[in-house]
């Protein structure tokens, strides 16, 4: 098991026991990797339904490359999804990122101090809200 793998277990695991805990702090870090804990989704007649991400084809865990502009799902996932993001500002201690692709908007925020994020993604008649906590990522990793 790598140590990345360990980290994010372990983020998932404090989530999950420990409901709303503090995560890393992300201060100034280059890359994160997020994992999404709860996800609702809703369509357009008003009918929503809460549960696990991946019911609804949300990856367990994202990598986030600040510098590169970048959304991944980990290697190990064997996905190989990756998606630019347009628009990103750190500001008052938020990461703030949106993007848009294959007719889908997406925007993230996250708490520098605490790695807790907040997600949505829109498309035509359709909205997923996902809550999960985010890590630094190592650059040597």
């Amino acid at each position: 098991m790598t140590f990345r793998m360990m980290r994010a277990i372990l983020v998932v695991a404090a989530v999950v026991v420990a409901g709303p805990v503090v995560a890393d702090d992300l201060s100034g870090s280059d890359a994160v990797l997020c994992t999404a804990v709860q996800a609702t989704i809703c369509d357009v007649v008003g009918d929503c339904e809460i549960g696990p991400p991946w019911n609804w084809n949300v990856p367990q865990f994202i990598e986030i490359d600040f510098g590169a502009k970048t959304l991944s799902t980990t290697q190990a996932s064997g996905e190989n999804r990756s998606t630019p993001i347009r628009y990103l500002e750190r500001s008052g201690g938020l990461v703030l990122l949106q993007g848009v692709e294959n007719g889908r908007a997406f925007s993230f925020v996250i708490v520098e101090r605490t790695g807790m994020v907040s997600v949505a993604v829109a498309r035509e008649d359709l909205t997923v809200s996902v809550f999960g906590a985010c890590t630094p990522l190592d650059q040597g990793e």
